[in-house]
């Protein structure tokens, strides 16, 4: 039995209850882009019981939350005997409960942080030096030992997207995590999408077209799921170079971005600082 889809089509929750009613086994793979950041998941089924996930660097219950909790994607489910210790014992019906409940609280929680572009640092001066940390603020606050965006914390965290963001706003308010002075620009999180085609040909017929130059060879490789990082690394571009494309091409409306405008022109202010 071979399934595949977008999440958005068939959400994961309908997926996995309908591989579990049909007794099979195998390894549910999902991935795509969420957040700027590229995931990819597993699920193992063993004769309709979910016995494991994996979520990029997290396992078990909270690796499955974190792929419940995705909106966008793909998966596809392929049929296979499976040898594999169970690490998943909550049923079904309770994980997707907790994951509607989380995944609603980790909403209003992004609503109350910075956003995840933003560089973070422990604080060296904190208010206080008594205070009492749940053990996923420990774990939590040790992945910013060295400085790091959220998005990068989020990703490398061993705890589920909703623990790990639940904590930075606690460590946040507590003042034991500060922004970091000299924000850096992640380029590998910046991912541009072309302009929808009614634009690019209103922009073509009043001269704004472009010219064959680098931003031009840029354009092209723009496909919505290329980051920065990436269309550098294909053209043989420094840091500096793709940011001005990325800058001229937004201006010139032949891309977009989820970016936020100050985001936007703190990008531009590094790039006349040099």
């Amino acid at each position: 039995m071979g399934i595949e889809g977008n999440i958005k089509d068939f959400p994961l929750t309908e997926v996995l209850n309908l591989l579990i009613f049909s007794n099979k086994s195998g390894i549910l793979k999902i991935y795509g882009v969420s957040k700027g950041e590229k995931f990819n998941g597993e699920v193992y089924i063993v004769k309709g019981k979910i016995m494991d996930a994996k979520f990029n660097s997290k396992k078990g219950e909270e690796a499955l939350f974190s792929i419940l909790s995705l909106e966008d994607g793909n998966f596809n489910f392929e049929a296979k005997e499976l040898n594999i210790e169970e690490n998943i014992k909550t049923p079904m019906e309770s994980l997707i409960l907790e994951a509607i409940r989380r995944s609603d609280e980790t909403k209003e929680l992004y609503k109350k942080i910075p956003p995840t572009s933003t560089l973070l640092e422990t604080n060296p001066n904190p208010p206080t030096k008594e205070f009492k940390l749940s053990s996923d603020e420990w774990v939590v606050l040790n992945l910013f030992k060295e400085k790091k965006t959220i998005s990068e914390a989020i990703k490398e965290s061993p705890l589920s997207e909703f623990k790990t963001v639940k904590a930075i706003y606690a460590l946040l308010s507590l003042g034991l995590l500060i922004r970091s002075e000299r924000e850096e620009i992640d380029i590998s999180t910046i991912i541009p999408r072309r302009a929808p085609q009614p634009v690019r040909d209103a922009l073509s017929i009043l001269g704004f077209g472009g010219g064959r130059d680098k931003c031009s060879r840029f354009y092209a490789k723009v496909d919505g799921e290329k980051s920065l990082k990436e269309i550098k690394e294909e053209l043989g571009m420094n840091d500096k170079e793709v940011l001005e494309c990325f800058i001229k091409l937004l201006k010139e409306t032949r891309i977009i971005s989820n970016l936020s405008i100050d985001k936007l022109k703190f990008i531009e202010k590094r790039l006349k600082e040099g």
